[in-house]
C-alpha cells in the first residue's frame, strides 16, 4: 500500500481514498456522554433526601453507602467502521482492574430503583489483529445499579471517559490512530449476579472510543464493541 503525502497536512491519499482529520468528533462523542450521564445523573440523585432510618441501622449491604468494591476482568473488543471512510480492522483483548464506591443507597421505586456508584479503573491490553501490541490507560467511571429488594441479578448501566496509550499509532498504513497518546470515551451495560454479600460475578457489553481529539491529522478514531467477564468483592 501507497501513502502519499500532499504539501496540505490536512488530507492524505491511501490507495486513491482521500481522509480528512475529523478533528470535532471526539467533541461530538463527549458531548453525547455528558449528556446522557448529566439526563441519568439527575434522575439518579433527584430526591436525594438521606437513608430510611430503618435500612441504617441494619447491618451495610453491597449497594449500601460507603461500600467499597474490588472489580477485576478479561474481555474482547472489535472495531466497527463509524463512516465511509476506509478503515482496518483493530481488534483488542483488555485486563481490568476497578476500585467502586457506593455513592448513596438504594432509593426511589419502581424499575428506577438503584443507587450510584463512582469507579475508578486501569486497563491494558493486547493487539489480538491489526496493527501495534498494545494499549494502556486508566478511566473514571459512574455506574447506576438497578437494585431490587432481595434480588440477586443486578443490571446496571456505566459511563466513563480517560486516557490511554498505545503503539498503534506507529503503523502508517491505518488512518484511525494518529498518536500514541489518546482519549477514551466508554459506556455500556451489564448484569451482576450476587454470589453471597461480598462476591459476586458479572457479564459486561461495552462500547468504546479511542482518538486524539486532533492533535494528528490520522485521527478518524478507532471504535469498538466487546464485553467483559468480571468477579468483584465487596467490603465496609
Amino acid at each position: 500500500m501507497i501513502i502519499k503525502k500532499h504539501k496540505a497536512a490536512v488530507t492524505s491519499d491511501v490507495d486513491g481514498a482521500h481522509f480528512k482529520p475529523e478533528a470535532p468528533r471526539l467533541m461530538k462523542n463527549i458531548s453525547v456522554f455528558l449528556g446522557i450521564f448529566s439526563l441519568f445523573a439527575m434522575t439518579a440523585l433527584a430526591g436525594d433526601g438521606g437513608e430510611n432510618p430503618m435500612a441504617a441501622a441494619a447491618a451495610p449491604g453491597p449497594f449500601d453507602r460507603g461500600t467499597w468494591e474490588l472489580e477485576a476482568g478479561s474481555g474482547e473488543y472489535w472495531s466497527f467502521a463509524s463512516s465511509s471512510a476506509k478503515w482496518m480492522t483493530i481488534n483488542y483483548q483488555l485486563e481490568v482492574l476497578r476500585l467502586g464506591w457506593m455513592y448513596d443507597s438504594p432509593r426511589h421505586s419502581g424499575w428506577l430503583r438503584g443507587n450510584n456508584e463512582l469507579l475508578l479503573e486501569a486497563f491494558g491490553g493486547v493487539v489480538t489483529k491489526g496493527p501495534g501490541s498494545y494499549l494502556a490507560g486508566g478511566s473514571p467511571l459512574w455506574r447506576y445499579n438497578f437494585v431490587q429488594p432481595e434480588a440477586r441479578l443486578v443490571p446496571y448501566i456505566q459511563l466513563g471517559m480517560g486516557a490511554l496509550g498505545t503503539n498503534i499509532s506507529k503503523c502508517r498504513r491505518q488512518r484511525e490512530i494518529g498518536e500514541e497518546f489518546n482519549f477514551a470515551l466508554q459506556g455500556g451495560v451489564g448484569l451482576k449476579y450476587l454470589i453471597n454479600d461480598r462476591w459476586s460475578a458479572s457479564v459486561e457489553a461495552d462500547y468504546r472510543h479511542i482518538s486524539d481529539a486532533g492533535m494528528s491529522a490520522r485521527n478518524q478514531g478507532l471504535n469498538s464493541i466487546g464485553g467483559l467477564i468480571l468477579v468483584s468483592y465487596c467490603f465496609h
